[in-house]
């Protein structure tokens, strides 16, 4: 079961995968490039995996792979945390003024979203 439903977490070599079927909105360019880099460059294999739980439903990317994921904006700015739509493999981001603010506001959301897991 393992093997078919996927191990948790998230790789870096799994990350070019997920931007491969990515359509980003160009209104949120900038800070979807930001979100590549801090996934790349600063969240572990661990906390890569609950974005993608946070923005999709599932915390790897399966045997078969993840088809489509979509990058749009939502309304606010740096005091907003970023918003999903699980059914449609969706992350909706604000316009952060900065990568920083960005790898802030992602971590307290997707920290903060997997106390609520359902075992």
């Amino acid at each position: 079961l393992i093997e078919l439903w996927g191990k948790g977490g998230i790789g870096r070599h799994e990350v070019v995968r997920w931007k491969a079927v990515t359509h980003v909105s160009p209104s949120v360019q900038q800070q979807a490039s930001w979100f590549w880099q801090v996934l790349e460059e600063d969240f572990d294999d661990e906390l890569r995996g609950k974005v993608l739980q946070f923005a999709t439903g599932s915390s790897s990317i399966s045997w078969n792979g993840l088809k489509r994921f979509v990058i749009e904006p939502s309304n606010g700015y740096d005091r907003h945390l970023p918003s999903a739509m699980t059914c449609g493999n969706m992350l909706q981001l604000p316009r952060y003024s900065s990568r920083a603010v960005l790898e802030k506001q992602l971590r307290t959301a997707v920290e903060a979203t997997s106390s609520f897991e359902m075992t």
